[in-house]
């Protein structure tokens, strides 16, 4: 009698062991979206975070997202996007997105420039959930500072969904020296689910040095870069990230 009682408590164990190597680990999404872009221009984006030291982490050790985006109008921006990360296979395509935003109000001397945001995130890899996003963008300059702020809330759809309505944000503070050189600070937060949160050792919250930057280029557009070393602030998130993104934006 024994051993059976033991196989039916490994059979579970087996199981969930199983699941959990199919299954992809959530990555976390480091991207700042703007409030707005300019109006007839394309943006050609590459965001990707690297982890170079896991912790706790169950984050895929790396994560890519390719973006093209446009303005339709000032106050209006679409874009289509492709989510990479690896995994027990290598690099496979997770999601194709589809997001917009649209300004509510623009920039003045007491309120921020704030949009709405709406995002769709379509599974291709056959484990990943479907995800609908909303949540407010906010931008807000102060002579050489600039701050961005995402607040934004996830709710999963089919198969491996989590329940209930995740909170992240993410944001950066930049100082700039010049055009091509801005250094700052960017933080991002992922408390868990609403409305109570993850217990402490779930979260993932992280802080780190920036530096974001552009040049023109003559005939075609502005090249913009950033890239940041991101330190965990809580058990459930990883030692350190490294991240990077590179933007093209061609004028129309």
């Amino acid at each position: 009698m024994l051993p059976e009682k033991s196989s039916h408590r490994t059979a579970p164990l087996l199981v969930a062991a199983v699941l959990a190597a199919i299954a992809p680990a959530r990555a976390a999404d480091l991207k700042i979206n703007p409030p707005s872009i300019e109006e007839g221009e394309i943006d050609l984006e590459d965001n990707s975070e690297v982890l170079l030291q896991r912790g706790h982490s169950t984050d895929a050790g790396q994560t890519h997202f390719g973006e093209f985006g446009y303005g339709i109008r000032d106050w209006w921006w679409t874009e289509l996007e492709t989510h990479w990360d690896n995994g027990d296979r290598g690099q496979r395509l997770r999601t194709l997105d589809f997001e917009n935003a649209i300004r509510l109000q623009p920039q003045d001397e007491y309120w921020p420039e704030s949009s709405v945001f709406l995002e769709y995130d379509h599974a291709v890899d056959g484990v990943s959930p479907e995800t609908a996003t909303v949540g407010g963008l906010f931008e807000e300059d102060f002579g050489r500072s600039s701050t961005v702020l995402n607040l934004l809330f996830d709710h999963d759809l089919g198969r491996n969904a989590e329940t209930g309505e995740q909170l992240r944000y993410i944001g950066v503070s930049t100082w700039t020296i010049a055009e091509a050189l801005a250094p700052g600070v960017e933080f991002f937060g992922a408390p868990g689910k609403l409305p109570s949160f993850d217990r402490a050792s779930l979260q993932d919250h992280r802080l780190g040095p920036v530096l974001t930057g552009a040049v023109k280029i003559g005939g075609l557009g502005e090249f913009g870069y950033t890239a940041g070393y991101l330190f965990g602030l809580s058990t459930g998130a990883p030692n350190s990230t490294l991240i990077w993104r590179l933007e093209l934006d061609i004028k129309l």
